[in-house]
């Protein structure tokens, strides 16, 4: 398979596993919340999970397309076509695969980045209110996750 091969099967198989159920996405917030700040209420959690703002598919794709060059270059091409083989361990393997992506310290630095890429954007954009209220979530997530770092290295 070529990278425009590769790229064109896992995007839309990543996509898909996102969900863009709104009831479901708060329910997601609200789980790696309770993970990763477990000293926070309920209320706090839902509360927080629920003014978390919409991120729009070019920064989801951007991100699987980071995964999908990072998986090229660094994974053997028989492996790649036995992944992009199609059924549904392959796709949760891919997703699987794209989680830990996510975790990882290169993306811990670009997410932040991009986040605060595209609340710069939507201050230009007009859209200051939804600027506003993800920088201090994004402060707020980030001074709570780095106090429980700072508090698991002691």
């Amino acid at each position: 398979m070529t990278p425009d091969q590769v790229h064109a099967h896992i995007t839309p198989i990543i996509l898909k596993r996102l969900d863009s159920d709104q009831g479901r996405r708060g329910e997601a917030l609200r789980d790696f919340l309770a993970l990763n700040l477990p000293g926070l209420d309920e209320a706090a959690t839902a509360s927080i999970a629920s003014l978390a703002p919409r991120l729009p598919e070019s920064l989801y794709r951007k991100w699987i397309g980071l995964f999908i060059d990072r998986m090229l270059a660094t994974v053997e091409p028989a492996q790649i076509k036995d992944l992009c083989s199609g059924g549904e361990k392959n796709a949760a393997a891919l997703g699987m695969l794209y989680m830990l992506f996510m975790e990882s310290e290169r993306m811990e630095k670009q997410v932040p980045a991009d986040l605060a890429n595209l609340a710069e954007f939507r201050k230009t954009d007009g859209r200051m209110g939804d600027a506003v209220m993800q920088e201090a979530l994004a402060a707020y997530l980030r001074a709570k996750l780095q106090r429980r770092k700072g508090n698991a290295n002691e």
